[in-house]
Parts: C-alpha cells; sequence; structure tokens
C-alpha cells in the first residue's frame, strides 16, 4: 500500500470521529478493508489516541464529522 494511502486513514481518523473510535477500539475490524502490510497495521493500530484527539480538535469543525461527539 502506497503511503499516501496510510496517510489518507490517518486523515479519515482525524477527522471523522466514528472511524478514528473504531481504529482506536478494534483496528483489525476498522482496516479490514484495507490492503495492508503487517508494518502498516502496526504503526495504525498503535496510533496515540491523545495526540490524535488534540490534531482532531485542532482541526476547522467544517471538515470533522461528529466534531462535537469527541470525548
Amino acid at each position: 500500500m502506497p503511503a499516501n494511502d496510510v496517510q489518507r486513514i490517518i486523515g479519515r481518523a482525524a477527522t471523522d470521529s466514528q472511524f478514528r473510535q473504531d481504529l482506536l477500539t478494534n483496528a483489525q475490524t476498522a482496516l479490514a478493508d484495507y490492503d495492508l502490510t503487517e508494518e502498516e497495521k502496526g504503526i495504525l493500530t498503535n496510533l496515540d489516541n491523545e495526540k490524535l484527539m488534540v490534531f482532531s480538535k485542532s482541526l476547522d469543525s467544517r471538515i470533522t464529522k461528529g466534531f462535537s461527539n469527541i470525548n
């Protein structure tokens, strides 16, 4: 999988609160539709929840899904 696809997944996690929650609680299921290497799965499975939340909150709410649902 090209690196830009991994970046797309991270971007989706930052802008889509439900996908972010799925990724953080059950990465295997959230990533099931993606053709990832084991290394990429490891990186995405071990994303830092707090850093991802800080990044997500720094984005304009017009580009995020469920921004008001962020804990």
